[in-house]
């Protein structure tokens, strides 16, 4: 896929990170973060957010372990995030899981200088980590 427009979801028990970027252009750029109140109204909100966009594309990151195969606990909740969505978005929209690893870390560190001068809002650190995310996505194409 080459065309169009992507949504990148940072799925999070708490908060979600969204951003969106063009397959064009192959740039991210954070959107909006948003309360975790369950998946349904998590892939509910995220549908919307897929609408609004255009998106053809959702790139969900995947926490993957660091040193072992075996799935933790936030891959099993993003497996089932993507169960949810799979069910509700329209069958055209390509979903992907796609290697989060470090991204929040990165994050935070990238954007340490905004949060010191409160450019960025509490909470966007998510949000910049689904730029992250998708950026890495863009770059790997």
């Amino acid at each position: 896929m080459s065309k169009g427009k992507a949504v990148c979801i940072d799925y999070g028990k708490k908060r979600i990170g969204v951003a969106t970027g063009s397959l064009e252009m192959k740039m991210a750029f954070p959107k909006e973060v948003f309360e975790n109140k369950g998946m349904d109204k998590a892939a509910k909100h995220v549908f919307e957010i897929v609408s609004e966009y255009e998106a053809n594309l959702v790139v969900i990151g995947y926490p993957l372990n660091m040193e072992d195969d075996e799935k933790n606990f936030m891959m099993k909740e993003v497996e089932k995030f993507y169960e949810v969505l799979r069910k509700i978005l329209p069958t055209e929209i390509e979903i992907v899981l796609f290697d989060e690893r470090l991204s929040s870390f990165e994050a935070k560190d990238l954007f340490k200088d905004a949060r010191q001068n409160k450019i960025a809002a509490s909470g966007m650190d998510d949000s910049y980590a689904a730029q992250i995310t998708l950026q890495r996505y863009f770059d790997s194409m």
